[in-house]
Protein backbone atom coordinates (compact mmCIF):
# COMPACT_ATOMS: atom_id res chain seq x y z
CA UNK A 1 0.00 0.00 0.00
CA UNK A 2 1.07 3.54 -0.56
CA UNK A 3 1.43 6.27 1.60
CA UNK A 4 -0.42 9.42 0.53
CA UNK A 5 0.71 12.06 3.33
CA UNK A 6 2.27 15.09 1.91
CA UNK A 7 4.68 15.51 4.84
CA UNK A 8 7.53 13.37 6.37
CA UNK A 9 6.64 12.04 9.35
CA UNK A 10 8.41 11.50 12.70
CA UNK A 11 8.06 8.96 15.62
CA UNK A 12 7.59 10.74 19.13
CA UNK A 13 6.97 11.08 22.52
CA UNK A 14 5.37 14.49 22.29
CA UNK A 15 2.60 14.77 25.15
CA UNK A 16 -1.02 16.16 24.47
CA UNK A 17 -3.51 17.58 26.69
CA UNK A 18 -7.57 18.03 26.27
CA UNK A 19 -9.16 20.84 28.02
CA UNK A 20 -10.78 19.63 31.00
CA UNK A 21 -8.78 16.18 31.09
CA UNK A 22 -5.47 16.33 32.72
CA UNK A 23 -4.20 13.13 31.35
CA UNK A 24 -1.15 13.61 29.52
CA UNK A 25 -1.73 11.47 26.14
CA UNK A 26 1.51 10.30 23.72
CA UNK A 27 1.68 11.49 20.57
CA UNK A 28 3.40 8.42 18.76
CA UNK A 29 4.11 10.21 15.72
CA UNK A 30 3.54 14.13 13.92
CA UNK A 31 4.13 15.62 10.74
CA UNK A 32 3.45 19.20 9.75
CA UNK A 33 0.47 18.50 9.18
CA UNK A 34 -0.73 15.97 11.53
CA UNK A 35 -0.55 13.67 14.32
CA UNK A 36 -1.64 10.50 15.79
CA UNK A 37 -2.58 10.60 19.62
CA UNK A 38 -2.90 7.17 21.26
CA UNK A 39 -5.62 6.75 23.88
CA UNK A 40 -8.81 4.85 24.52
CA UNK A 41 -10.80 8.47 25.15
CA UNK A 42 -13.89 8.19 22.79
CA UNK A 43 -14.61 11.56 20.70
CA UNK A 44 -17.27 11.93 18.30
CA UNK A 45 -17.32 9.96 15.00
CA UNK A 46 -18.80 13.29 13.10
CA UNK A 47 -15.52 15.72 11.82
CA UNK A 48 -15.81 18.00 14.75
CA UNK A 49 -12.65 20.46 14.87
CA UNK A 50 -11.15 19.40 18.09
CA UNK A 51 -8.44 21.86 20.14
CA UNK A 52 -5.20 20.39 22.46
CA UNK A 53 -2.02 21.58 23.69
CA UNK A 54 0.89 20.02 22.49
CA UNK A 55 3.85 20.29 24.77
CA UNK A 56 7.22 20.51 22.67
CA UNK A 57 10.52 19.36 24.54
CA UNK A 58 12.23 22.66 26.27
CA UNK A 59 9.85 25.44 25.03
CA UNK A 60 6.22 24.57 25.84
CA UNK A 61 2.68 24.18 24.86
CA UNK A 62 1.36 24.82 21.98
CA UNK A 63 -2.33 24.91 20.76
CA UNK A 64 -3.62 23.20 18.28
CA UNK A 65 -6.95 23.38 16.39
CA UNK A 66 -7.87 20.17 14.58
CA UNK A 67 -9.73 17.72 12.89
CA UNK A 68 -9.98 14.11 13.46
CA UNK A 69 -9.74 12.36 10.49
CA UNK A 70 -9.43 8.93 11.96
CA UNK A 71 -9.47 6.33 14.25
CA UNK A 72 -6.63 4.10 15.55
CA UNK A 73 -7.25 0.27 15.72
CA UNK A 74 -8.36 -2.00 18.44
CA UNK A 75 -4.60 -2.86 18.85
CA UNK A 76 -3.45 0.93 18.86
CA UNK A 77 -6.24 2.92 19.88
CA UNK A 78 -6.07 6.27 19.27
CA UNK A 79 -6.92 9.46 16.71
CA UNK A 80 -5.39 10.63 13.76
CA UNK A 81 -5.73 14.54 13.85
CA UNK A 82 -5.38 17.03 10.85
CA UNK A 83 -3.98 20.28 12.00
CA UNK A 84 -6.14 23.06 10.94
CA UNK A 85 -4.45 25.91 12.77
CA UNK A 86 -1.38 26.85 15.38
CA UNK A 87 -3.12 29.47 17.63
CA UNK A 88 -1.54 32.47 19.29
CA UNK A 89 0.80 33.55 16.24
CA UNK A 90 3.00 29.57 17.36
CA UNK A 91 2.82 28.70 14.30
CA UNK A 92 6.04 29.68 13.84
CA UNK A 93 7.49 27.81 16.50
CA UNK A 94 6.35 24.52 15.10
CA UNK A 95 7.67 25.56 11.95
CA UNK A 96 11.31 25.41 13.50
CA UNK A 97 10.20 22.12 15.69
CA UNK A 98 9.54 20.05 12.63
CA UNK A 99 12.59 21.63 10.60
CA UNK A 100 14.70 20.38 13.95
CA UNK A 101 12.67 17.04 13.55
CA UNK A 102 14.41 16.52 9.62
CA UNK A 103 17.73 17.61 10.90
CA UNK A 104 17.66 14.99 13.66
CA UNK A 105 16.76 12.23 10.98
CA UNK A 106 19.36 13.36 8.47
CA UNK A 107 21.80 13.39 11.72
CA UNK A 108 20.80 9.76 12.42
CA UNK A 109 20.75 8.65 8.82
CA UNK A 110 24.08 9.98 8.48
CA UNK A 111 25.53 8.17 11.81
CA UNK A 112 23.98 4.62 10.43
CA UNK A 113 25.98 5.17 7.16
CA UNK A 114 29.19 5.91 8.25
CA UNK A 115 28.58 3.20 11.18
CA UNK A 116 27.62 0.70 8.55
CA UNK A 117 30.79 1.77 6.84
CA UNK A 118 33.17 1.30 9.62
CA UNK A 119 31.54 -1.97 10.18
CA UNK A 120 31.95 -3.00 6.75
CA UNK A 121 35.61 -1.80 6.54
CA UNK A 122 36.75 -4.55 9.68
Amino acid sequence: MMDKRRFPRFLSNLKAYFPGDHIAYQVTNLSWKGLFISTEKNFPKDKRLIFLELELPDIGKIPIYGYIVHYGTPEEPGIGVEIVEIDQNLTPVWSIFIKTLNLLQEARTEYEKIKSQQKSEK
